[in-house]
Protein backbone atom coordinates (compact mmCIF):
# COMPACT_ATOMS: atom_id res chain seq x y z
CA UNK A 1 0.00 0.00 0.00
CA UNK A 2 1.10 3.58 -0.51
CA UNK A 3 0.47 6.68 1.50
CA UNK A 4 0.56 10.37 0.74
CA UNK A 5 2.72 12.79 2.71
CA UNK A 6 0.71 14.68 5.32
CA UNK A 7 -2.17 13.85 4.44
CA UNK A 8 -29.53 13.63 -7.84
CA UNK A 9 -31.10 12.41 -10.19
CA UNK A 10 -32.84 15.38 -11.96
CA UNK A 11 -32.90 15.34 -15.73
CA UNK A 12 -32.79 18.21 -18.24
CA UNK A 13 -36.24 19.69 -18.58
CA UNK A 14 -37.37 18.76 -15.06
CA UNK A 15 -38.08 21.63 -12.64
CA UNK A 16 -35.27 20.59 -10.24
CA UNK A 17 -32.57 20.30 -12.93
CA UNK A 18 -29.60 22.49 -11.96
CA UNK A 19 -27.34 21.86 -14.94
CA UNK A 20 -24.47 19.43 -15.50
CA UNK A 21 -22.65 17.77 -12.56
CA UNK A 22 -20.34 20.17 -10.77
CA UNK A 23 -17.41 19.82 -8.41
CA UNK A 24 -16.25 23.38 -8.10
CA UNK A 25 -14.27 24.69 -5.19
CA UNK A 26 -12.18 23.45 -2.34
CA UNK A 27 -11.86 24.87 1.15
CA UNK A 28 -10.27 24.01 4.48
CA UNK A 29 -11.80 24.64 7.86
CA UNK A 30 -13.88 27.75 8.22
CA UNK A 31 -13.02 29.15 4.77
CA UNK A 32 -16.07 27.62 3.14
CA UNK A 33 -16.84 29.25 -0.18
CA UNK A 34 -20.43 28.10 -0.50
CA UNK A 35 -23.21 26.44 1.44
CA UNK A 36 -23.08 23.52 -1.03
CA UNK A 37 -19.75 22.11 0.17
CA UNK A 38 -19.41 18.41 0.77
CA UNK A 39 -17.01 16.56 3.03
CA UNK A 40 -15.39 13.53 1.36
CA UNK A 41 -14.68 12.37 4.93
CA UNK A 42 -18.37 12.38 5.82
CA UNK A 43 -19.30 10.37 2.74
CA UNK A 44 -16.43 7.91 3.27
CA UNK A 45 -17.35 7.30 6.93
CA UNK A 46 -20.87 6.33 5.88
CA UNK A 47 -19.59 4.19 3.01
CA UNK A 48 -17.07 2.40 5.25
CA UNK A 49 -19.91 1.24 7.50
CA UNK A 50 -21.94 0.03 4.50
CA UNK A 51 -19.10 -1.73 2.69
CA UNK A 52 -17.54 -3.49 5.68
CA UNK A 53 -20.93 -4.67 6.96
CA UNK A 54 -21.03 -7.04 3.97
CA UNK A 55 -17.64 -8.68 4.74
CA UNK A 56 -18.86 -12.25 5.25
CA UNK A 57 -15.49 -13.99 4.95
CA UNK A 58 -15.43 -15.37 8.49
CA UNK A 59 -12.47 -17.66 7.76
CA UNK A 60 -10.13 -14.65 7.59
CA UNK A 61 -9.73 -11.50 9.64
CA UNK A 62 -12.11 -8.72 8.62
CA UNK A 63 -10.87 -6.03 6.29
CA UNK A 64 -9.65 -2.97 8.20
CA UNK A 65 -10.56 0.32 6.49
CA UNK A 66 -8.56 3.36 7.65
CA UNK A 67 -9.55 6.85 6.56
CA UNK A 68 -6.77 9.44 6.43
CA UNK A 69 -9.08 12.18 5.18
CA UNK A 70 -9.34 15.41 7.13
CA UNK A 71 -12.84 16.25 8.30
CA UNK A 72 -12.18 19.89 7.40
CA UNK A 73 -11.39 19.02 3.78
CA UNK A 74 -14.45 20.13 1.81
CA UNK A 75 -15.22 20.69 -1.84
CA UNK A 76 -18.15 22.41 -3.48
CA UNK A 77 -19.78 19.46 -5.15
CA UNK A 78 -22.89 17.56 -5.98
CA UNK A 79 -22.94 15.10 -3.06
CA UNK A 80 -24.64 12.41 -5.16
CA UNK A 81 -21.97 12.60 -7.86
CA UNK A 82 -19.19 12.44 -5.28
CA UNK A 83 -20.83 9.44 -3.61
CA UNK A 84 -21.21 7.72 -7.03
CA UNK A 85 -17.46 8.17 -7.54
CA UNK A 86 -16.36 7.06 -4.07
CA UNK A 87 -18.70 4.08 -3.52
CA UNK A 88 -17.35 1.74 -6.21
CA UNK A 89 -13.73 2.68 -5.52
CA UNK A 90 -14.02 1.85 -1.81
CA UNK A 91 -15.99 -1.33 -2.62
CA UNK A 92 -13.32 -2.39 -5.13
CA UNK A 93 -10.53 -1.87 -2.59
CA UNK A 94 -12.33 -3.82 0.14
CA UNK A 95 -13.01 -6.66 -2.33
CA UNK A 96 -9.35 -6.70 -3.41
CA UNK A 97 -8.16 -6.81 0.21
CA UNK A 98 -10.68 -9.59 0.93
CA UNK A 99 -9.05 -11.73 -1.75
CA UNK A 100 -5.60 -11.48 -0.12
CA UNK A 101 -4.11 -14.90 0.60
CA UNK A 102 -4.78 -16.08 4.14
CA UNK A 103 -1.86 -15.31 6.45
CA UNK A 104 0.13 -13.45 3.78
CA UNK A 105 -0.59 -9.94 5.03
CA UNK A 106 -3.21 -7.98 6.91
CA UNK A 107 -6.42 -7.40 5.01
CA UNK A 108 -6.54 -3.63 4.93
CA UNK A 109 -7.56 -0.58 2.93
CA UNK A 110 -6.13 2.90 3.43
CA UNK A 111 -8.00 5.89 1.98
CA UNK A 112 -6.09 9.16 1.88
CA UNK A 113 -7.05 12.56 0.54
CA UNK A 114 -4.86 15.54 -0.20
CA UNK A 115 -6.01 18.98 -1.32
CA UNK A 116 -3.90 21.03 -3.71
CA UNK A 117 -4.60 24.54 -5.05
CA UNK A 118 -6.09 23.16 -8.28
CA UNK A 119 -7.30 19.66 -7.36
CA UNK A 120 -8.09 17.10 -4.70
CA UNK A 121 -6.67 13.57 -4.87
CA UNK A 122 -8.32 10.66 -3.09
CA UNK A 123 -6.34 7.41 -3.08
CA UNK A 124 -7.72 3.97 -2.28
CA UNK A 125 -4.83 1.60 -1.44
CA UNK A 126 -5.42 -2.07 -0.61
CA UNK A 127 -3.36 -5.04 0.57
CA UNK A 128 -4.78 -7.36 -2.09
CA UNK A 129 -2.90 -9.22 -4.79
CA UNK A 130 -2.72 -6.29 -7.22
CA UNK A 131 -4.67 -5.11 -10.23
CA UNK A 132 -6.50 -7.67 -12.32
CA UNK A 133 -5.83 -7.73 -16.09
CA UNK A 134 -9.30 -6.24 -16.68
CA UNK A 135 -8.60 -3.39 -14.26
CA UNK A 136 -5.29 -2.66 -16.02
CA UNK A 137 -7.10 -2.56 -19.38
CA UNK A 138 -9.65 -0.05 -18.05
CA UNK A 139 -7.10 2.66 -17.44
CA UNK A 140 -5.85 4.94 -20.20
CA UNK A 141 -2.22 3.78 -19.88
CA UNK A 142 -3.34 0.14 -19.78
CA UNK A 143 -5.40 0.55 -22.95
CA UNK A 144 -2.49 1.91 -24.96
CA UNK A 145 -0.45 -1.25 -24.39
CA UNK A 146 -3.28 -3.77 -24.22
CA UNK A 147 -4.99 -5.66 -26.98
CA UNK A 148 -8.16 -3.62 -27.73
CA UNK A 149 -10.10 -6.89 -27.89
CA UNK A 150 -9.30 -7.65 -24.24
CA UNK A 151 -11.98 -7.17 -21.62
CA UNK A 152 -12.04 -4.19 -19.30
CA UNK A 153 -13.43 -3.80 -15.80
CA UNK A 154 -16.94 -2.35 -16.06
CA UNK A 155 -16.79 -0.81 -12.57
CA UNK A 156 -13.61 1.16 -13.35
CA UNK A 157 -14.95 2.01 -16.82
CA UNK A 158 -18.05 3.60 -15.23
CA UNK A 159 -16.03 5.52 -12.61
CA UNK A 160 -13.60 6.74 -15.27
CA UNK A 161 -16.49 7.98 -17.46
CA UNK A 162 -18.11 9.81 -14.54
CA UNK A 163 -14.81 11.31 -13.34
CA UNK A 164 -14.01 12.48 -16.87
CA UNK A 165 -17.46 14.08 -17.18
CA UNK A 166 -16.64 16.40 -14.24
CA UNK A 167 -13.07 17.08 -15.41
CA UNK A 168 -11.40 14.46 -13.21
CA UNK A 169 -9.03 11.57 -13.81
CA UNK A 170 -8.55 8.05 -12.53
CA UNK A 171 -5.20 6.29 -12.24
CA UNK A 172 -4.05 3.01 -10.73
CA UNK A 173 -0.79 1.35 -9.88
CA UNK A 174 0.64 -1.78 -8.37
CA UNK A 175 2.16 -1.00 -4.98
CA UNK A 176 5.79 -2.14 -4.52
CA UNK A 177 4.99 -3.67 -1.13
CA UNK A 178 1.93 -5.47 -2.50
CA UNK A 179 -1.62 -4.58 -3.33
CA UNK A 180 -2.80 -1.77 -5.54
CA UNK A 181 -3.77 1.88 -5.35
CA UNK A 182 -6.44 3.69 -7.34
CA UNK A 183 -6.36 7.49 -7.28
CA UNK A 184 -9.29 9.74 -8.12
CA UNK A 185 -8.25 13.30 -8.98
CA UNK A 186 -10.94 16.00 -9.15
CA UNK A 187 -10.42 19.61 -10.23
CA UNK A 188 -11.16 22.46 -7.90
CA UNK A 189 -11.22 25.48 -10.18
CA UNK A 190 -14.45 26.54 -11.80
CA UNK A 191 -12.78 27.12 -15.18
CA UNK A 192 -11.61 23.50 -15.42
CA UNK A 193 -15.12 22.26 -14.79
CA UNK A 194 -16.72 24.62 -17.27
CA UNK A 195 -14.44 23.18 -19.94
CA UNK A 196 -15.34 19.64 -18.81
CA UNK A 197 -19.08 20.28 -18.88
Amino acid sequence: MTSHPGRSGSTPGSPAYAGPPRILTFSRGEQQVSETTVSPHGILVALRAEVTAGDDNRAAAPVSVTLDVQETLRIEADGDILRRLLTPLLGRSVAAASRAAAGSSPREVLVTAVGYPDRIEIEFADSGSGLTPRERNSLPRGRSSADPRESTDSLLDDVLRLATSVGGTLAAMECPEGGSAVTLCLPIRRTALRRAA
